[in-house]
């Protein structure tokens, strides 16, 4: 584990060093690049998932389109056609998610070397190290944000699609299109929270609400989870959890404040409530936990975005700045040590 430490320090040291020297993009792009090819050349027994993507690959013509998204087998014809081996798999996906990612951040924020830091030590270990699929699809989730602002469906709608052909969950996100990019009711949003967290506290099955709807492919999915809990292939999810915690904390912070922060960052607002519906979905959805997190995974993606996001509101700005390194060396240690993803990136 001690090569992400530094591969960490590394990052905020060089970034940092980059901005004050005001070359910081330069320096972006050489991190960006950097984090490519760690994920990109990574060795086999660095992750779980490393080992089902191989066998994914060996037994692709076997594999239905229900079980994995055109794309994969795309890019695994790819891989076999440029490489003769699976490592193209690992390749076109880190270039893709990373990339996009990249980005997509600097359109978003102007603190996209904050949001990097953030982003190395959550959703790239998360997602480019481990869940690889979910990776490209949050990316282009990311990329999609300025057209629900700037209410453009005809580029909003085709890229979520892109997104779907990388990860079918995104097709949730069509929904996000909807939402109003300029106002909030502060008071449904942070009732709703709070009565939703009681509510599943005290026995509410979201869950068994959509099993009874029949919805088709999804509930075949939710029966699938179901079963395959209850055979104790997931663990469980805990509500009463310091972090989940500090996530509603740090939601309510930025909706009782977010007509200072729309003053400064027009896509705040959009990013804020897409982190709501993150933190919702994930105690809605927690009596089936695989469920619940990888929708709350998805959506939640923008937290690399809304606490950085902090900076332009708390001063002074390098305080803030700090806090969100401890954010996200605080996240970093819990992929690292109460996460059965990720191991030691050498042996």
């Amino acid at each position: 584990m001690w090569f992400y430490s530094i591969v960490f320090l590394v990052l905020a040291i060089f970034n940092a060093y980059t901005y004050f020297r005001k070359f910081p993009k330069i320096g972006y792009v050489i991190s960006i690049v950097v984090l490519i090819i760690i994920a990109a050349f990574r060795p086999s027994s660095c992750c779980a998932d490393y080992g089902t993507y191989i066998e994914y690959y060996n037994d692709i013509s076997n594999i239905p389109f229900t079980f994995l998204e055109p794309t994969f087998f795309a890019i695994v014809w790819l891989s076999n056609i440029i490489f003769k081996s699976p490592i193209g798999i690992f390749i076109i996906y880190s270039m893709l998610g990373v990339s996009i990612k990249g980005f997509a951040l600097t359109r978003l924020t102007k603190y996209y070397q904050v949001s990097l830091i953030l982003y190395f030590g959550s959703f790239f270990l998360l997602e480019e190290m481990t869940q690889i699929r979910v990776g490209v699809a949050a990316a282009i989730l990311l990329l999609s944000i300025p057209y629900i602002q700037e209410k453009k469906p005809l580029k909003f709608f085709p890229l979520v699609f892109v997104g779907f052909l990388f990860h079918y969950s995104l097709i949730i996100f069509a929904f996000f299109y909807f939402l109003n990019p300029a106002k909030i009711n502060k008071y449904i949003y942070i009732t709703a929270i709070f009565a939703v967290f009681v509510a599943t506290i005290f026995g509410l099955n979201f869950i068994s609400i959509l099993q009874l709807l029949k919805l088709g492919f999804l509930t075949q999915k939710i029966e699938t989870y179901q079963m395959l809990l209850e055979q104790g292939m997931f663990g469980g999810i805990t509500l009463l959890n310091p972090l989940l915690f500090l996530r509603i904390a740090i939601l309510i912070f930025f909706i009782i404040n977010y007509e200072a922060l729309l003053l400064r960052n027009k896509y705040s607002l959009t990013v804020t409530k897409i982190y709501a519906f993150s933190i919702f979905s994930f105690i809605l959805l927690s009596p089936l936990p695989v469920l619940a997190g990888r929708v709350s995974q998805l959506l939640g993606v923008v937290e690399i975005l809304i606490v950085p996001y902090s900076i332009y509101i708390l001063k002074p700005k390098y305080a803030s700045i700090l806090l969100v390194v401890f954010f996200a060396i605080m996240i970093m240690y819990k992929q690292l040590y109460y996460s059965d993803l990720l191991f030691g990136y050498f042996k």
